[in-house]
């Protein structure tokens, strides 16, 4: 038949292996990807991610994943859920460990370089986690890296400085939230980007509002609009209570004075209208 060809490649067990080799990997990848995305991801939080993911992709060759075990158990009865396999010498499988290799170098060269101000920055806001902390703690430990930051992005050195020993006092806790002098510091970490995830829900969100049918949106209404969007409460516990008592207020009627008329000239005053009788 026309599409026998096709048939037998995707009946053949390299392409089953081949198939659950990269479902594994792409599974792993599309969680990573997920978390990414996160509004509150900080950066902090997907190098943490980026490096562990590598690290389960890596255990795949020695650990088979369950779309591949799935597979090579297939692969012994020689059938997949009803499908009969078959043997297709002409079909080389792809190279598991090279290509697991492939792809974890791509998601080093994902991470930030080793060299360089970024990872500067990175080792910097490292030094608020209490898992990285020597067995030991001086009170003024980490005033280095804290100073290399409030230089940086112009935050009140003294005061951070202060927070940070207070974090240092405190054994008790792991969270730099809960200390005011460390405000700054916190919203910092929050608001470097580590993806362009918000950036392309905002596109998203114009290309919604600014359609073919709204062209002449001008750009004012459309960033108000994109700031309702994206930054608006839900309906639900919207009251448009005052913004109701305002329009009621302010708003000018048909029937009102101040308003324009609308010119309704007749039909015989258009050059056309000797034109119309003939018809």
């Amino acid at each position: 038949s026309k599409y026998s060809g096709l048939s037998k490649r995707l009946g053949s067990i390299q392409f089953l292996l081949d198939l659950a080799l990269m479902c594994d990997v792409l599974f792993e990848i599309s969680q990573l990807s997920l978390d990414l995305q996160k509004q509150d991801m900080s950066l902090l939080q997907a190098d943490v991610l980026i490096r562990r993911t590598i690290r389960v992709i890596e255990s795949l060759k020695t650990m088979n994943g369950n779309y591949f075990s799935e597979a090579v158990k297939a692969k012994e009865k020689m059938i997949f859920k009803t499908v009969v396999l078959s043997n297709n010498e002409k079909i080389t499988c792809i190279n598991k460990n090279q290509f697991i290799t492939s792809v974890v170098n791509n998601l080093n060269m994902r991470l930030i370089p080793n060299e360089g101000e970024e990872k500067i920055i990175l080792e910097d806001f490292q030094i608020f986690d209490k898992k990285l902390w020597p067995s030991e703690v001086e009170i003024r430990f980490g005033e280095k890296e804290i100073q290399r930051i409030c230089d940086r992005f112009c935050i009140n050195k003294v005061k951070t400085l202060k927070g940070m020993r207070i974090y240092i006092d405190d054994n008790d806790n792991n969270d730099i939230t809960l200390i005011e002098e460390l405000n700054d510091i916190n919203i910092l970490i929050k608001t470097l980007p580590c993806s362009t995830a918000e950036c392309e829900r905002g596109f998203s969100v114009m290309n919604n509002i600014c359609t073919d049918l709204r062209s002449r949106l001008l750009i004012n209404n459309i960033s108000n609009s994109m700031f309702i969007n994206i930054n608006g409460p839900p309906l639900q516990r919207w009251n448009p209570r005052d913004y109701v008592e305002s329009w009621l207020t302010s708003h000018r009627d048909a029937d009102d004075n101040k308003s324009r008329k609308v010119n309704t000239s007749t039909a015989t005053e258009d050059p056309k209208y000797k034109l119309w009788q003939l018809l």
